[in-house]
């Protein structure tokens, strides 16, 4: 359509990779340290009550953590990268992916990954084969205090699953970036 009315368009590869790797580690350091909470127990008169919780939960940084990364294109590798250099190890899935260097580990299904990663962050086109790619069955593999980053297209993760994994408790949080 835009094409018929003269107006150019070009798809910039690339263009967006340090954006999503900032989001992505970003949203799991909130997740992690609970920030966002944090921010509203404070504000509402809690922070006694809410540190001491934050305390006892013994809350993890990223530093040291497991990093699951779904597809591991042009921006799965910029994202690797980031939380790399926040002293992550990494570790991917994608069947398509040439293998990677350095201390990177190819994981050779999805449900490994599921149950290792600390911090599962996906960046997978929307095709038929990654429709629902995470449901019910993949989120109940992750571990409970393992962290979800939707970083990739609507329909890659099944909305209603999610909601029910977190309203449950199965894991430990998550950012959707899409839907």
């Amino acid at each position: 359509a835009l094409t018929k009315l003269g107006i150019p368009v070009a798809n910039v590869a690339g263009g967006s990779n340090s954006a999503v790797a900032e989001y992505a580690v970003t949203a799991a350091s909130t997740l992690l340290r609970r920030m966002a909470w944090s921010d509203a127990e404070i504000k509402n008169g809690n922070y006694v009550k809410y540190r001491a919780r934050m305390v006892a939960d013994n809350l993890a940084g990223i530093e040291g953590l497991l990093v699951g990364l779904v597809g591991f294109g042009t921006i799965g590798r910029a994202v690797a990268k980031a939380f790399e250099a926040m002293g992550c190890r990494i570790c991917y899935f994608d069947p398509a992916a040439a293998p990677a260097s350095g201390q990177r580990t190819r994981v050779n299904s999805l449900q490994e990954l599921l149950a290792t990663a600390d911090v599962l962050s996906l960046h997978v086109p929307l095709l038929p084969e990654t429709q629902n790619l995470i449901g019910a069955r993949e989120l109940a593999m992750m571990k409970k205090d393992a962290v979800l980053i939707h970083a990739a297209r609507g329909g890659v993760v099944d909305e209603a699953a999610l909601a029910a994994a977190l309203t449950e408790g199965r894991i430990g949080g998550a950012a959707v970036d899409v839907y």
